[in-house]
């Protein structure tokens, strides 16, 4: 079996990964907290509150709603601008998996390979603690299912 992907990685990839990071950490629970808290603040003092209560509460309120996610979109998009949208062409197969980019290859075997992760947009393989591959639904395509069962199996075959 092998599943072979030619893509560029996007800004919104990239932006999806941090995100998912921000709303599955411990960074999430002060996340909502603070979400929560200023929409509740916002209902309490909109009518009784002065004008400038309500910008404050406002700022508060879209600090992690809305300039939180910005700011991160605006790191990816700075990232993704320094390494230049180099095209990578990912092949997965039973002796693990093969990279190649900007006329560089490399190859991991399946015993080199950390861990991935599924979420619901995409599909991340890391080589190691700080570095993988992200492969979102727009690569996957109809193969996402097949692809994630596959994935499971050789990682499960490694354990052995």
């Amino acid at each position: 079996m092998e599943y072979s992907f030619k893509y560029k990685v996007r800004v919104s990839d990239l932006w999806q990964v941090r995100m998912y990071y921000a709303y599955a950490s411990y960074l999430a629970v002060v996340n909502i907290v603070a979400i929560f808290s200023s929409l509740a603040l916002l209902i309490v003092f909109w009518k009784s509150g002065e004008p400038w209560v309500r910008l404050l509460l406002l700022i508060f309120f879209s600090l992690f709603t809305v300039i939180q996610p910005l700011v991160i979109y605006m790191d990816c998009k700075k990232q993704i601008g320094v390494k230049g949208q180099e095209e990578l062409s990912l092949t997965f197969n039973d002796r693990g998996l093969h990279i190649q980019a900007q006329g560089k290859t490399e190859q991991h075997p399946w015993k080199d390979i950390v861990s991935f992760t599924v979420r619901p947009t995409l599909v991340i393989v890391y080589t190691d603690g700080s570095h993988g591959y992200i492969l979102s639904n727009r690569v996957l395509g109809d193969d996402r299912r097949e692809f994630i069962s596959y994935v499971r199996s050789r990682s499960a075959h490694k354990r052995k």
